[in-house]
């Protein structure tokens, strides 16, 4: 009687171990998020109009001749003045040891572009430091 207790007890642990070996959300790191901090700043003395945004892309520039795969983006509305502070949560698994990535950022009023990135950015880039700081230039109409 002892020994069918034990064989039991033994069987429902072993189940238990079996079925949470089978769970997807257990040790999946493949939903895993990261964080890039972004700072965005203009040398201009110039007042957004109310309502501007500012949009900052993590981007996929691997492939030449083609348009940037974006690997996701953050979007925030303007309502003082620079420098903007913008983290952008990305997918850790849609970054690959092979591929270049770049932060572009653009600042619009509507539909009209105000202000964009000119200058590539490897955020990846050994010893960048945190905050990132993104130059964003004046567009002329």
């Amino acid at each position: 009687m002892f020994t069918k207790k034990i064989v039991t007890l033994m069987c429902l642990i072993f189940s238990v171990v079996l079925l949470t070996g089978c769970n997807d959300s257990v040790n999946k790191s493949d939903d895993a998020l990261s964080l890039l901090e972004t700072e965005v700043y203009y040398l201009q003395k110039i007042r957004l109009p109310e309502g501007a945004k500012l949009e900052v892309r993590l981007e996929d520039v691997s492939k030449m001749d083609v348009a940037a795969e974006v690997i996701s983006s953050a979007v925030r509305e303007l309502k003082s003045s620079p420098p903007y502070a913008l983290q952008i949560a990305f997918p850790s698994d849609q970054i690959k040891a092979n591929h270049r990535y770049s932060l572009r950022a653009s600042i619009r009023s509507g539909d009209e572009l105000l202000f964009i990135s000119t200058t590539h950015i490897n955020p990846f880039e050994v010893g960048i430091a945190t905050p990132i700081k993104i130059k964003v230039d004046h567009v002329q109409k």
